[in-house]
């Protein structure tokens, strides 16, 4: 008994390191449920993805519907024109007479006016202006053109009309007397007749339909007409529908709004209807799914916290209940076991009770040697021994599964407990410990590392520590066909720091350059000096960063998609660890493009100097 206390304080100077029980069982609990919200997610977007191409679909067969009612109405009109170019009025030239009648009749075939023109473009009829004043010639020279030369009905192209100065449409028949065509009877059409067509389709008040003319010129529109028919379409629109008759696009509204567009061109008039959907209401189910699966898994993860912490609560007391018999077992009492519900602790408690009547036996056997002959002490010894040999392979196993958590939850490795818990679980561990004593130390709680980062600041020759770096990224660079170069001519120079973080910070710089070169590319490290520091340069060969992602580049967790970039995989912390470490050194990390293609990092780090000082930069980083 005496060598088992003897013993005790040596197990209480184990460093605190080991992750609590508590930590673990809600780490357990973001593992199952952080898994499931991103399976969720991944579902919501395959429903957003197909919502979408459905709204898709069906928008551009609500605009093959609009384009035939385009052709139709066109159709109409023609078909009425023809029929008032056909008055005997005009074939006896009494125009004062035909003016009169087709004043009438421009309500009749649901346009703006009529105008009778010759073959020159001069007007002779504008139902706009009384019979008889000065008319002007006519706007639209190239559809006047090809009624004579054809003498079938031609729909122009927006244009602005010659007396209104305004968006028109004309739809022009020609006029036959004596077998020839002798004048064009046009229709002239305002875009709000078309307008409405789009209006009487009662879409979403925020969906945006047009009308487009052969020439991709806005006819009609739903939105803001005054401001842009008569227009151009946007260009990514115009292009899609050079290239199909129909189809999907995603481009920017002439109000710079971004939206999906649903187009059909009719094969008839080549006329053709845009619809476009706001990006941003499509996305509003998106959101509400997501909304909806972030709140449940939210609440799946609050009710774990919450089982994991209130299932803590429960095992701390178990191992609580152990502290009186390992204290009686101590004091070399009968221990009183406990009721406990947990199986491994309940084994530990039968295993100090077994480990009382060994010790108990053992002790007797020893009293018994020790008042026997001279010759037996070397017996009881032995018999003392195998005490310790076998009480330790008694309680080895359950204690063992006791001790690790427990030296988990005290050390904190998976976060902070609450200072009642954190006395708690220490009084815990402690007297586990002690029990541990008692039997000869038969455990072994040994030292993990903290965790925190330490630098060892002293002189580094850079040179050698990119040799190092180097050095570990070939097999790297073999695996992903790049090659590293060292322009062993540049200057070197010796800086004053932690040489396992410097070649980690240049193993990072190595590893991003090898990720973003081409096969074969070259990676070029160099160095070189200026004003008191130096600077340390790694080159890819690659595309090059992207405008939108340099101001990110230094970020935790930021990546981009560079070119020919090799998929390789990566955390995003690579370059983020580098500033870190460089902050740490005085130093500072940077890029820029590089000539020829490709970027160039470099870092830059005070000089130390001969007479064993080093700038004022690095001296305030080390604290002086």
């Amino acid at each position: 008994m005496r060598a088992l206390t003897v013993a005790i304080p040596r197990l209480y100077s184990s460093r605190r390191g080991r992750r609590t029980i508590r930590a673990m069982l809600m780490r357990i609990v973001f593992t199952l449920v952080v898994p499931g919200t991103i399976g969720f997610s991944i579902v919501a977007i395959n429903f957003y993805r197909s919502e979408r191409d459905h709204i898709a679909q069906s928008t551009m067969a609500t605009a093959r519907a609009l384009v035939s009612a385009v052709d139709r109405d066109l159709v109409s009109i023609t078909m009425a024109s023809q029929v008032l170019a056909a008055s005997p009025l005009l074939q006896t030239g009494d125009l004062a007479a035909f003016h009169r009648k087709a004043s009438e009749l421009v309500p009749v075939v649901s346009g703006n006016s009529f105008i009778l023109s010759e073959s020159s473009g001069q007007e002779l009829i504008n139902t706009l202006i009384p019979f008889g004043e000065s008319l002007p010639f006519r706007a639209s020279l190239v559809t006047l053109r090809k009624v004579f030369e054809t003498g079938r009905p031609v729909t122009s192209d927006v244009f602005s009309g010659a007396v209104i100065k305004r968006p028109t449409i004309a739809v022009d028949v020609p006029v036959f007397v004596n077998g020839e065509v002798k004048y064009s009877l046009a229709v002239g059409i305002f875009p709000e007749r078309l307008s409405g067509m789009l209006v009487s389709q009662h879409l979403p008040p925020h969906w945006i339909a047009a009308i487009l003319d052969t020439k991709g010129v806005l006819a009609a529109r739903t939105h803001s007409p005054d401001r842009f028919v008569g227009q151009k379409g946007a260009p990514a629109l115009l292009q899609a529908m050079a290239d199909a008759t129909a189809g999907v696009v995603e481009t920017t509204s002439m109000e710079g709004v971004a939206v999906l567009t649903a187009f059909s061109r009719s094969e008839v008039s080549n006329w053709a209807v845009a619809i476009g959907i706001p990006v941003g209401e499509l996305s509003q189910e998106l959101n509400r799914l997501l909304l909806l699966g972030g709140a449940s898994a939210l609440g799946l993860l609050l009710a774990g916290l919450a089982l994991a912490w209130y299932q803590s609560a429960n095992i701390a007391r178990e191992v609580q209940g152990l502290i009186p018999p390992a204290l009686a077992l101590g004091r070399g009492e009968l221990p009183d076991l406990p009721h406990l519900e947990i199986k491994e602790a309940d084994q530990v408690a039968r295993a100090l009770k077994r480990a009382y009547w060994i010790l108990k036996q053992r002790t007797n056997e020893r009293d018994r040697a020790e008042r026997q002959k001279d010759e037996q002490a070397k017996i009881v010894t032995d018999t003392l021994d195998e005490f310790i040999s076998n009480m330790s392979h008694e309680l080895r196993t359950p204690l063992t599964s006791i001790a690790g958590p427990l030296g988990l939850l005290d050390g904190g490795a998976g976060g902070a407990l609450t200072p009642a818990a954190a006395r708690l679980v220490a009084l815990a561990l402690k007297n586990v410990q002690r029990l541990g004593r008692l039997v000869n130390d038969i455990l072994d709680i040994g030292k993990i590392e903290s965790g925190k980062i330490s630098f060892d600041f002293a002189p580094v020759d850079v040179g050698a520590a990119l040799e190092e770096a180097m050095d570990s990224s070939q097999a790297f660079a073999q695996e992903n066909g790049a090659v590293l170069q060292f322009d062993t001519a540049s200057a070197g120079g010796v800086v004053r720091a932690d040489r396992p973080r410097l070649v980690q910070a240049f193993g990072n710089l190595l590893s991003n350059a090898i990720k973003f070169s081409p096969q074969n590319g070259v990676v070029v490290v160099s160095m070189e000096r200026a004003e008191g520091r130096l600077r340390v340069m790694v080159r890819d060969h690659g595309d090059g960063i992207p405008d939108a992602f340099k101001p990110k580049i230094f970020e935790k967790f930021a990546q981009a998609e560079r070119g020919d970039a090799k998929q390789q995989g990566g955390s995003g912390l690579g370059l983020s660890i580098v500033a870190s470490i460089l902050a740490q050194h005085g130093g500072t990390v940077g890029f820029e493009d590089a000539p020829g293609g490709g970027t160039r990092f470099y870092i830059e780090i005070p000089l130390w100097t001969q007479d064993g000082h080093c700038n004022p930069e690095l001296q305030q980083a080390d604290g002086g």
